[in-house]
């Protein structure tokens, strides 16, 4: 499998083959309805196994659905314009989108406070859908991956969350949620390129459809119907048309709507974000970042730009972190 050899161990104890029907992308032909989950928990993985790094959070601890109460930025978001899908007999339990870059370098690498997501369920695989299967998605971000398809994926899975909605109908789903109650989960602190020519490295996210997980040996068992929704991405945050469909390597739509692509959307804390040194959000350390602290050098307050470590006030702390990063990205 040339997927994540880490999600390969993990989903051996499946044994169930991975039927894709060769569906061109098109318009969700019904509603989009909303579904709160009944519980969900923070894992990560180790040794082919899913770890829990979180108690179960039952539903009613982490209401309102997202983003939080306010006090959060919508950094990403490929979940907008019209919803397409592959048709109701495609089956994509595991797959893979790229992130490129969020709306701001400077939270690159912060804690995603809220997330929201959209996938169609169809147990039974057929048209009309229909059936119902008890429904668990899990959601990673990774620091690094392949957007040229050339099988370099690494195991830079960061920790996730697993979401878990009972027993669900066919049908298409969103879901907004809270995460603070599990102390959110990390974004990829290096989305762009590595620059290597065969080995475009990006951040990115991974989601797997299951209809099962024991808590005892951390082995899941994979949905029998379901793949993502597809939005697009333009303004806020940006993604590579490269798209990774259990083993495929596929490249999506672009058009003047965006790139399409996996439907997901994420929110961070609105609070000072460490820049580490890039002060205008550029990408690149440079000479403006360097002057901007000077400029604004012995300033104190909250929202500074300048102020690279959040510690409230504009000083030598800062200057050296510009310092030591000075060139990067650039």
């Amino acid at each position: 499998m040339r997927f994540y050899s880490w999600i390969a161990v993990a989903l051996a104890c499946a044994a169930q083959s991975v039927a894709v029907a060769n569906d061109s992308p098109r318009p969700v032909d019904t509603s989009i309805r909303s579904v709160a989950p009944q519980r969900m928990m923070r894992v990560r993985w180790e040794a082919g196994q899913l770890i829990p790094t979180s108690p179960w959070v039952e539903y009613g601890d982490f209401i309102p659905t997202s983003p939080c109460q306010g006090g959060e930025t919508l950094v990403f978001d490929h979940f907008r314009g019209q919803v397409f899908f592959r048709g109701p007999q495609y089956h994509n339990p595991y797959w893979a989108n790229d992130i490129q870059t969020l709306v701001d370098a400077r939270y690159n690498g912060a804690t995603a406070s809220s997330i929201e997501i959209g996938w169609f369920w169809n147990p039974n695989r057929t048209d009309p859908p229909s059936g119902a299967q008890q429904c668990i998605i899990l959601l990673f971000m990774t620091e690094q991956f392949d957007a040229e398809c050339e099988n370099v994926h690494e195991d830079t899975a960061l920790q996730g969350v697993l979401v878990d909605y009972g027993i669900l109908n066919a049908g298409a789903w969103r879901s907004p949620l809270c995460l603070r109650s599990i102390g959110g989960i990390p974004t990829p602190a290096t989305p762009s390129d590595d620059g290597n020519p065969g080995t475009e490295l990006l951040g990115g996210w991974m989601v797997i459809y299951a209809q099962a997980f024991d808590l005892n040996t951390g082995a899941i068992t994979l949905a029998s119907g379901a793949q993502p929704l597809l939005g697009y991405i333009q303004g806020i945050g940006s993604s590579t048309p490269t798209q990774w469909d259990g083993d495929a390597c596929n490249q999506y739509p672009a058009d003047d709507s965006g790139v399409l692509g996996g439907a997901l959307r994420f929110w961070v804390e609105s609070g000072c974000q460490s820049s580490g040194g890039d002060v205008d959000g550029s990408g690149c350390v440079d000479d403006a970042d360097l002057l901007a602290v000077l400029f604004a050098f012995g300033n104190s307050g909250s929202g500074l730009d300048e102020d690279v470590n959040c510690d409230g006030t504009v000083d030598d702390a800062d200057l050296l972190e510009v310092l030591f990063n000075f060139g990067n990205g650039c």
